[in-house]
């Protein structure tokens, strides 16, 4: 197949492009210095051009908290919803099919047994609200789709200046620079490793699935940020203290879903979150 990434140079197109390619993909890579995704024009006139068979959104604009100012808000609806609804258009005119990764934060996080794909989703942060209406721009267009929410994914930086560290590396660097550390023990998720998540949506995009919703999840209960650095710590027998305490020793201005965790029911799960993370340790 012919693929268009979009968001190319971020954390999950980096690791997926270089997948697709091996199982035998053609693959466009393309980011924001190649292609403005809220210039409408230009988005259908490159697709023209390019002809893909599928068309993959792994752009974002992710500033939780910068997306609760009017400015901030008005790009997250510019990149999360309008070059969301322009690739959706471009694909429904090729005949193609658009592959799309959301997110947890689309769920009001009141369910403490985890959100599936069918949830009513119920965003309490404007971040969240953006990528739900970029969800929703999908639909409305009538094209054959898959939408895939992820929750806290971890992996290898992304090839862009603008792409964030993961946590994992995050929790490993703040240990060796700092006596101790607090860490909020709420916001419950499902911490999903980026190798992963490319070979399913490969497998996704091979087989024989439905256009639908996905949640693409390691195998593992939800847990906390604080949890989960407790895993990456044990794992990496760092010695230096650290603390749970509550998402108010940090305050933000975007409200986070205190649970979140995501329900695989129509994709099998992937390997365990235990075997991912030691898989990805063992890259550094």
């Amino acid at each position: 197949m012919k693929i268009f990434v979009a968001g190319a140079m971020g954390n999950l197109g980096s690791v997926l492009c270089p997948k697709l390619k091996a199982a035998g993909h053609e693959v466009i890579e393309s980011d924001r210095n190649d292609l403005d995704l809220t210039d409408h024009k230009a988005v259908l006139a490159r697709m023209r051009i390019e002809r893909p068979d599928v068309i993959m959104n792994c752009a974002a604009y992710n500033a939780v908290d910068d997306a609760e100012a009017d400015e901030g808000f008005k790009k997250a609806m510019a990149v999360n919803r309008d070059a969301v609804r322009s690739l959706a258009a471009s694909a429904k005119l090729l005949d193609a099919i658009i592959v799309h990764f959301s997110t947890d934060y689309v769920f009001a996080g009141d369910k403490p047994e985890g959100y599936t794909e069918d949830d009513i989703p119920k965003p309490i942060s404007r971040y969240g609200i953006s990528k739900l209406a970029g969800e929703k721009a999908i639909r409305a267009m009538g094209v054959n789709h898959y939408i895939v929410r992820l929750s806290k994914i971890f992996g290898p930086a992304g090839r862009s200046e603008a792409a964030k560290e993961s946590f994992v590396h995050l929790m490993l660097r703040l240990a060796a620079s700092k006596p101790e550390l607090s860490i909020v023990d709420e916001e419950v998720g499902s911490p999903t490793y980026t190798e992963d998540i490319a070979d399913a949506t490969i497998m996704l995009l091979e087989g024989d699935f439905a256009y639908r919703n996905y949640h693409f999840v390691n195998e593992g209960p939800g847990v906390t940020w604080y949890q989960f650095a407790k895993e990456v710590f044990e794992k990496r027998n760092v010695q230096i203290p650290y603390h749970p305490v509550p998402s108010s020793a940090f305050p933000k201005p975007a409200a986070r879903p205190k649970f979140a965790a995501l329900k695989s029911t129509t994709f099998p799960l992937l390997r365990s979150r235990t075997d991912a993370l030691d898989a990805f340790l063992a890259t550094f």
